[in-house]
């Protein structure tokens, strides 16, 4: 289990023990659990955090309003109709996290929320499952507002209760059971490490995610080789690249494999594309890039010693050396990869000069 989401454990614990509390002793039982959770959380907070944690006051009103309507209300028609009340502000909720733009963490309480980052890819998808979410809950509310006005009570309380718990199991297990899937498929590919922007391993992802536009920061290696002159070797990249193809490159360049330390990879790289076997690199430095399929981290070296260069693999079509004014005119010309540009004009032109 990861780190955030054992940080999260004790706040769904008392969720759960709230919903347990309101269901087998009533509303004003489950309130008042709500009510001291909610004061146990914020005192936490506030000691822990140095900090007054607004999320945790408005969570534990909403949390209490049962246990207040039930007693200040002599009413039998609003005792009736309070689960589906309640469920109608559950609603709301999803609707606004669900169909607006503001920030999925924001709902957490503040101790949590600097430890959890969701990028705009995995925000996009917690939105999807929102949604279908409140989409189920508002067919509900409607049912169980139909039920508690035409139909007999009998009925109408498992309508109102025991059908809701029924469909949010279907849902959760359905969503379980797409994840396996997807798990399932992604045994199947490359995972590459995932990392944080001083290199650390933090995790590992399959490598169509990391390609999907999720933003996971992931390494790769470049290696550019230098002659005499100072020319700089490009590779073609192979027309039948999904990404770039036909475009100039840098002459060696790939990911760093899960478990592979980067010296490994960059030699794995290097035989692999060119063909080179010997060679000698220094390492120049490391920068972000990233695209809006991706986001990497490279760490770039520059080779002014190696063995033959012999190309013969289906991602590249062929490789000469450029001048750094043939260089400059394929940028201006864009015959060369934006990355490539990028890492030209932030190190290599300090090599080549």
């Amino acid at each position: 289990m990861s780190r955030h989401l054992k940080s999260l454990l004790p706040s769904v614990l008392l969720i759960a023990i709230y919903f347990i509390a309101d269901e087998f002793f009533g509303p004003v039982v489950g309130s008042g659990i709500a009510l001291l959770s909610g004061i146990v959380e914020f005192t936490y907070t506030r000691i822990k955090e140095k900090r007054y944690d607004r999320t945790i006051l408005w969570m534990t009103l909403f949390f209490c309003l049962p246990g207040i309507i039930a007693l200040f209300s002599t009413d039998a028609t609003i005792s009736r109709y309070q689960p589906a009340i309640i469920e109608t502000g559950v609603c709301v909720l999803l609707g606004v996290f669900a169909f607006s733009r503001i920030d999925l963490t924001a709902s957490l309480p503040a101790g949590y929320r600097k430890n959890i980052q969701l990028s705009e890819q995995q925000q996009k998808s917690m939105r999807r499952s929102l949604k279908a979410l409140f989409f189920l809950v508002t067919a509900h509310v409607l049912l169980s507002y139909y039920a508690l006005t035409f139909v007999s009570e009998p009925v109408a309380g498992f309508i109102s209760n025991y059908l809701l718990y029924i469909l949010l199991g279907l849902f959760f297990a359905l969503m379980f059971l797409r994840r396996r899937i997807l798990l399932n498929r992604m045994k199947k590919e490359e995972w590459l490490p995932v990392v944080n922007e001083k290199g650390e391993v933090v995790g590992q992802a399959p490598r169509s995610l990391c390609h999907s536009g999720s933003k996971l920061l992931h390494p790769v290696v470049h290696l550019h080789i230098l002659n005499e002159q100072h020319d700089i070797f490009l590779q073609k990249r192979s027309l039948k690249k999904d990404l770039l193809p036909g475009k100039w490159d840098t002459a060696v360049g790939g990911h760093v494999g899960l478990n592979e330390k980067i010296e490994d990879a960059l030699k794995r790289e290097t035989r692999e594309e060119l063909g080179i076997t010997d060679f000698e690199a220094r390492f120049i430095g490391s920068y972000l890039w990233e695209s809006p399929r991706e986001k990497e981290l490279v760490f770039s070296f520059v080779c002014s010693r190696h063995n033959e260069i012999r190309i013969d693999n289906d991602e590249v079509d062929e490789g000469r050396f450029w001048s750094k004014k043939e260089i400059e005119q394929g940028i201006r010309e864009e015959s060369v990869t934006p990355n490539f540009a990028h890492e030209y004009h932030l190190l290599l032109s300090k090599i080549t000069r």
